[in-house]
């Protein structure tokens, strides 16, 4: 494994007492009454074990030296009654609020994570290790805390018990309880040793594990369906599931030839010593030794089980929490992440313009990678229609992304009204610009729920329509029976409606325009329809954005004519700018582009 990986199973105990106190503070945020109800349980178990000694003492002494029937029977019905009493709270506890609580806090964390996953950095996504912690803390959040509650609740009862079972053995046999403790060092110890190694394992399987459902969903998801009967792909990706397959196999090998010398060694620590070796002794104690009563002998030989099955359960329960530590630091990296594009102003002014000076940008974290832009100067006012144009690759897109704040330039500085826009607020400064981009999205809801982006009212009608009139969408709306509250995909409901590839980006477009942004940014907005509807749609666009801001990026050159001014992008700098007649004179980069094109523009000419 990676050395990284490595060093993060080395946990120190302050870090796994860090990560579960982060983890039980979650908790008790979300269900204050939760850690009362752990600790009576503690509490209430570990008087459970207290007493169970004491009765065994009490019936066999009263076996061996005839106490009165009388005693005994009101023991046995005060013992009971005990029992009775706790296992009748330990059953609402299991079957009532646990269940309810579960849900709470799944539904909180859950929502938390979401929310958290809202604002991290853009950037985070393209940084793999950071990537597959997030993937793990959306997987492992909730059922870990529930866990680890859980296992503190069963960790107080231990702790009660153990202490007071070991002092009574202690007082009776203290050969037999200093024995006992050494053997649970020793096997937690082995424990803790053999969680490090399942750890290393999950880490190695993880991706083992991903690449293996990213295969499945290949195989069984509708949107590979078409491509998969085409072609040697299916079989391909056949044959990497095999391998993939043989991988885990071998992995899962090499961990059980390291697993076994230390389960073997904690199984003989655990069941031969106390089951043979420390009964047996109790046994020739008892017969040798005339002063060791029957009960001593049978409370003495009751507790030496229950202690090493309390002190041993109590190992299992640091190890648990070195385990969960070891994913709850992720988790809690996750939630205390705090993003590096940020800003404090949150009064951000109606757009005027947008000014980029020196403008350099790499996707590289130290920024030690190759610049996808140089030096790029530009100014767009307000109520412009600017297009970014070049071939693929030429540093578009990921200009917009640097104009969203999506990602903060590496070198120069983005000017908003003259002011820098790393003091904005990310969220805020995002809510003047609407954006369709390429590589939009559809989500399982209804049409007027994904104009919306969001939940939709009956005041939102006009709103909705009006959208979708602009997006050209609306002769395709005129056929679906139940109008915008069709859902769109057929993911959860069979009735819900499959848009082809150029309706879908009409959604997205009827988005932005539900939206009142300054400024509206198209990315290849119409790759998906053929020239008369891209024609269409262009005219349909200017008139909707009359007086916005547009900016178009594209490769195809149907857009440009209508834009003030166009950048033309090559290399990750501007290598032209002017408007399409000035460009076209010039007779450079532009031009040229152009010209291969101009067939297909003819008929919307």
């Amino acid at each position: 494994m990676r050395k990284k990986e490595k060093k993060d199973n080395a946990q120190s105990p302050i870090q796994v007492i860090k990560n579960v106190a982060f983890m039980m503070n979650l908790a008790i945020k979300h269900a204050p009454t939760y850690i009362l109800v752990v600790l009576t349980e503690g509490i209430g178990r570990g008087i459970w074990h207290i007493l169970g000694v004491l009765f065994i003492k009490y019936l066999f002494d009263a076996i061996e030296l005839g106490v009165d029937f009388g005693k005994v029977l009101t023991g046995i019905l005060l013992y009971t009654l005990y029992n009775a009493l706790f296992e009748l709270f330990n059953k609402y506890r299991l079957e009532v609020y646990n269940p309810r609580v579960r849900l709470i806090i799944h539904e909180a964390i859950q929502i938390e994570l979401y929310q958290k996953a809202r604002t991290i950095d853009q950037s985070c996504y393209d940084d793999p290790e950071f990537y597959n912690d997030f993937v793990w803390a959306m997987n492992e959040s909730d059922t870990r805390v529930v866990d680890v509650m859980e296992a503190m609740s069963l960790f107080i009862n231990r702790v009660i018990s153990s202490i007071t079972i070991f002092t009574l053995l202690a007082l009776m046999e203290w050969v037999v309880a200093v024995i006992l403790v050494l053997c649970l060092i020793i096997s937690y110890l082995l424990k803790l040793k053999l969680n490090k190694l399942k750890h290393e394992q999950s880490v190695e399987m993880n991706p083992i594990h991903r690449k293996l459902g990213y295969i499945s969903r290949i195989f069984y998801q509708p949107d590979h369906a078409k491509e998969l009967r085409q072609g040697n792909i299916a079989e391909t990706f056949r044959e990497r599931y095999e391998e993939t397959n043989r991988t885990k196999i071998a992995t899962l090998r090499k961990y059980f030839l390291k697993f076994m010398p230390f389960t073997l060694l904690n199984n003989f620590i655990n069941y031969v010593m106390p089951n043979v070796g420390i009964t047996g002794y109790l046994i020739i104690r008892y017969l040798l030794d005339s002063t060791l009563s029957l009960g001593s002998f049978a409370a003495s030989a009751n507790a030496c089980n229950k202690l090493f099955w309390t002190i041993g359960d109590l190992g299992n329960y640091f190890t648990q929490f070195s385990e969960h530590s070891l994913y709850l630091g992720k988790v809690k990296k996750f939630l205390e992440y705090r993003p590096k594009v940020n800003g404090d102003r949150t009064d951000i002014p109606p757009f005027d313009s947008l000014t980029l000076k020196d403008v350099s940008f790499s996707y590289s974290f130290a920024g030690e990678g190759e610049m996808i832009l140089k030096k790029v100067d530009l100014k767009i006012n307000r109520g412009e229609k600017i297009a970014f144009v070049g071939y693929n690759g030429a540093g578009k897109t990921t200009l917009i992304k640097l104009l969203m704040r999506l990602y903060d330039p590496t070198e120069g500085d983005i000017l908003y009204n003259g002011e820098n826009i790393r003091d904005f607020s990310p969220e805020h400064y995002r809510k003047h610009i609407g954006a369709v981009f390429q590589d939009y999205r559809i989500f399982a809801a209804t049409l007027a729920e994904n104009v919306l982006g969001g939940e939709y009212n009956d005041a939102d009608e006009e709103r909705v329509l009006s959208a979708i009139r602009a997006a050209s969408f609306e002769d395709k709306l005129n056929t679906l029976e139940k109008g915008i509250h069709t859902h769109l995909t057929r993911e959860f409901y069979s009735d819900g409606e499959g848009l082809s590839g150029g309706e879908s980006q009409k959604v997205a477009i009827a988005r932005v325009f539900a939206g009142d942004h300054d400024i509206i940014i198209m990315d290849e907005p119409s790759s998906s329809l053929d020239p008369i509807a891209e024609y269409e749609l262009n005219r349909s666009i200017l008139e909707y954005t009359a007086d916005k801001t547009v900016i178009f990026i594209s490769h195809r050159l149907s857009t440009t004519r209508m834009a003030d001014r166009i950048y033309m992008f090559d290399n990750g700098q501007i290598a032209e700018t002017g408007s399409h007649e000035e460009l076209m004179t010039l007779g450079g980069k532009y031009a040229e582009m152009y010209t291969v094109q101009a067939k297909k523009y003819q008929t919307a000419d």
